[in-house]
């Protein structure tokens, strides 16, 4: 391995800090949780990602669960060097919010009223996804070598967008992936 592929990999995680430098306290750089942290926000906004080296390409899994394959823009760009992943959520409400007057009725009797339900009525009981309603992410991923943009397969499959890049080192356009 070179020293330069070794000073590389000794830096990222100071390379990663500096993505996203308002984001992350000097505890999370270390493993550990801040308490300042939200859970459900920084899993969507920056999805997690693996890249793997096998001979000459670049395999890069990244974990989008949720997300549809026509939501998902993948660009190769700064001459072949970074893959950005953007995409985002569009979650319908699955249950709408019902309304006393179409589904249900109002009894009234001395000092209180009653609300009775339809069968077909539906309230909410708790919400603890909210991050999944209508949110955008952005990931961009620096390589070591450069890549063939000509040479680019993206597929999603089971909410994990594996894309597949041939190394190279001349291209230098910046192209759109389409996603099967």
């Amino acid at each position: 391995m070179s020293i330069a592929r070794q000073l590389f990999q000794e830096f990222r995680p100071f390379i990663r800090l500096l993505e996203d430098p308002f984001a992350r306290t000097p505890a999370s750089f270390y493993g550990f949780p801040s308490r300042t942290d939200d859970p459900f926000t920084k899993l969507m906004m920056r999805p997690a990602v693996d890249i793997t080296e096998e001979g000459d390409k670049y395999i890069l899994d990244a974990d989008l669960p949720g997300v549809k394959k026509e939501n998902i823009e993948v660009r190769i760009g700064d001459n072949g060097e970074s893959i950005t992943i953007q995409g985002r959520i569009m979650d319908e409400m699955k249950h709408k919010k019902s309304t006393e007057t179409s589904t249900g009725s109002t009894i009234k009797s001395d000092s209180t009223s009653i609300a009775t339900k339809s069968k077909d009525a539906s309230l909410q009981i708790a919400n603890e996804r909210p991050y999944t309603r209508n949110v955008s992410f952005t990931r961009t991923v620096w390589l070591p070598r450069p890549v063939d943009t000509k040479n680019v397969s993206a597929k999603l499959d089971h909410g994990v967008l594996t894309i597949t890049v041939q190394k190279s080192d001349s291209d230098k356009a910046a192209t759109t992936i389409p996603v099967d």
